[in-house]
């Protein structure tokens, strides 16, 4: 469950600046939200005023005015000259949102916050409520004199539109601007961590902040959508840097944290730990476990911005294996007030798969139990013109709170076994080629229809006993641990191995597994999963079509199947061990054993029937109960000399009924056995089943 809500937004809709109108535009912030936002422990904003440049440029004048979030495009682009048209590419020339902007000093934004605070309060009178700040790395938010004119020392990283991102590890030179820490400027050499830090703290107090988010990858990487870096070039990795470009990147966050009391979010980049470590020397296991009282980044909004659902699911599972605090943060990308782009029309045509998907991600922890994300973000409640539309709220909220409710509480049947803490401590040359192509060959596997969604870290997994994954198949890069390759050979239902051909080679001739070279194809490790009898397939019109991107998560002991269709004319097939799997809501055509669906854009179905069946037509629906003892059925019809599995509610008896209709009194079919199995669960069994059945299932107890 969402312990805590975050809504991101931009000062866009405060478009007055007088105290009335400030205060009923923070009031309908939480009223749209309400159902959302209700029976949370902690309800937060987070407000894009810029792009921390004010906090950066904060001189302690409380009436001076600072740039802010007012244009549509890159805000350091020039000006659309007069006359121009106004369809000019906003990555050419930037445009202003409305006409007669306001005007924003540093007592209206104290205003916002207070304004903010208490409307929240009113509202949610239980919950704690917060008010974040927000800093960029880039160009996007605000002009920014400090970056891009006075310190352009510090803006090293890679580039949009010209103009660089900072880069956390440069040092400033010295200038003599009043800044609220550093009354007499900057001394020369000063780091930035020590700058921002200083800054933040003073900043984030007089305005009435309660944390600090660093966005776009700020503390890990100055190349945050790229693979490349300081280490790796593309073509050449250089392990000589690795050492001093580690300690840099962590001082960062040492420098800043003794400097700024505030607790702190992140953003991280859009790639994967191993990617970071092999092209940044991004030591995340030092700087999770160096009490920083900060929190994972989220998922990236890479699936949204360039279709890659793999890329967003894999990297998110690497940054969440192992947790810095209790925070398992899920982010959903509704509008971008910056770019005129509301991806919940324009990027997911409406389709709830982005929420879905991500949601269905599960980690094990220490103890091994399943969790799942606790703390959601939504960026952002207003789009670039500073309008806060209700049919965007209105139409994902009941998405976001049924993925909430469907959310996994079992082991999945696919676990990703990484190894987080062995790469981001290595200094092995070679191990960071293996992560690299490991992390994207695993990134590929996703986005060709693997349905992973667990992870457990290396260490974590050495902790749990083998029977907690024995209705699992494990997927582990070669390990670097031989106590983890021992525990592999005895833990679960079947395991799959990948790595460089010529890391596999170094496995024991002896090991059972089943082993994938990286250098093939993505389909094939979702291939390597039918020894363990799970079969999926895809048929497709277009040769060049994407196959759907899946997960496949358990709870209640039933299956949940969340799935982004990149080609609606693609067909998929499954057969898994227990049958073909038959979703609810929906009919299957069964082509030899295997059942058939031609998905949605984005689907999320329940499945709790699988069936043995060579071929037909295999319907399967909810239908009204119409009774008192049962609260639960479930129609199916097509059944041919089947056998037929059906898996209960937890906690639910249940049984199978012939009768003509839920109208009629049941007639109980005594063909069906109760099975109880310590791997999959329990269920009731059939056998050369035929014709319509009902599967009732009682109240739980």
């Amino acid at each position: 469950m969402f312990q805590n809500v975050t809504l991101e937004m931009s000062l866009k809709p405060f478009k007055q600046t007088d105290e009335t109108y400030i205060r009923s535009v923070c009031a309908r912030v939480f009223e749209q939200w309400r159902p959302l936002l209700k029976h949370r422990k902690t309800v937060s904003v987070m407000l894009w005023v810029g792009d921390g440049s004010e906090l950066l440029d904060y001189s302690g004048d409380r009436y001076k005015a600072f740039e802010w979030c007012r244009f549509l495009g890159t805000a350091n682009l020039p000006m659309l000259e007069d006359g121009a048209p106004r369809e000019t590419s906003l990555h050419h020339r930037k445009q202003d949102y409305m006409t007669h902007a306001p005007v924003m000093t540093y007592d209206v934004l104290h205003r916002i916050v207070t304004c903010l605070k208490e409307e929240g309060r009113k509202a949610f009178p239980e919950a704690v409520v917060r008010v974040g700040e927000t800093f960029d790395i880039g160009p996007e938010f605000a002009v920014s004199d400090f970056k891009y004119r006075r310190h352009t020392e510090i803006t090293s990283g890679a580039t949009l539109d010209r103009f660089g991102f900072v880069d956390a590890t440069a040092t400033l030179h010295a200038d003599d601007y009043p800044y609220a820490a550093y009354p007499d400027g900057i001394p020369e050499g000063t780091p930035f961590g020590t700058f921002l830090g200083k800054q933040a703290e003073v900043f984030l107090r007089d305005m009435g902040f309660d944390y600090l988010w660093l966005s776009n990858g700020l503390g890990f990487s100055a190349d945050p959508w790229d693979k490349t870096g300081k280490i790796f070039d593309g073509e050449r990795y250089y392990p000589e840097k690795l050492k001093k470009t580690k300690a840099s990147v962590f001082a960062f966050w040492k420098l800043f944290r003794a400097e700024c009391s505030f607790p702190l979010e992140t953003r991280g980049t859009n790639n994967s730990v191993g990617i970071d470590y092999a092209s940044d020397g991004v030591p995340l296991n030092d700087i999770y476990t160096a009490d920083l009282d900060i929190t994972a980044p989220p998922n990236s909004p890479w699936a949204a911005l360039n279709d890659n659902y793999g890329l967003e699911i894999m990297g998110h599972m690497t940054r969440i294996c192992e947790l810095p605090s209790e925070r398992f943060p899920f982010r959903y990308y509704i509008h971008d007030p910056w770019w005129v782009n509301s991806p919940w029309y324009d990027r997911y045509d409406g389709s709830p798969c982005d929420i879905y998907l991500p949601m269905a991600i599960s980690r094990i922890n220490a103890a091994g139990e399943v969790e799942t994300a606790n703390s959601l973000n939504i960026l952002s409640i207003d789009n670039a013109f500073g309008d806060m539309p209700a049919a965007c709220v209105n139409e994902p909220l009941p998405h976001l709170l049924k993925a909430e409710k469907d959310a996994a509480d079992t082991v999945a049947p696919f676990v990703w076994v990484y190894p987080m803490r062995e790469y981001t401590t290595t200094e092995d040359a070679a191990l960071l080629r293996e992560m690299n192509l490991g992390d994207r060959y695993i990134c590929d596997a996703i986005n060709d229809g693997l349905p992973l969604c667990c992870v457990v870290s290396t260490d974590n997994f050495l902790k749990h006993t083998a029977s907690l994954y024995q209705n699992s198949v494990l997927i582990s890069p070669v390990p670097e641990n031989p106590a983890v390759l021992a525990k592999l050979s005895r833990t679960g239902h079947g395991v799959v191995v990948y790595g460089t051909r010529e890391k596999l080679a170094s496995l024991p001739a002896d090991f059972s597994c089943v082993r994938v070279a990286v250098e093939g194809e993505g389909a094939s490790l979702r291939e390597a999963l039918a020894p363990f009898g799970y079969r999926i397939t895809f048929s497709k019109k277009d040769p060049s079509a994407k196959p759907p991107t899946m997960a496949v998560a358990r709870r209640e002991n039933g299956w949940f199947f969340s799935v982004y269709n990149a080609n609606t004319t693609t067909e998929a097939q499954f057969g898994f061990p227990q049958g073909a799997p038959v979703l609810c809501g929906a009919e299957t055509e069964m082509q030899n054993g295997m059942s058939s669906y031609r998905f949605s854009r984005g689907e999320h179905r329940e499945c709790r029937v699988f069936v043995e069946q060579t071929s037909g037509v295999i319907s399967c629906r909810e239908a009204p109960p119409v009774n008192a003892r049962f609260r639960r059925a479930i129609k199916l019809t097509g059944l041919s000399d089947a056998t037929v599995r059906l898996f209960p509610e937890a906690g639910c008896t249940a049984a199978v009924s012939i009768a003509g209709g839920t109208d009629d009194t049941p007639v109980f079919d005594t063909r069906f056995t109760r099975v109880e199995d310590d791997a999959c669960g329990v269920y009731l069994e059939g056998k050369h089943i035929s014709g319509n059945i009902y599967f009732l299932m009682e109240r739980k107890v």
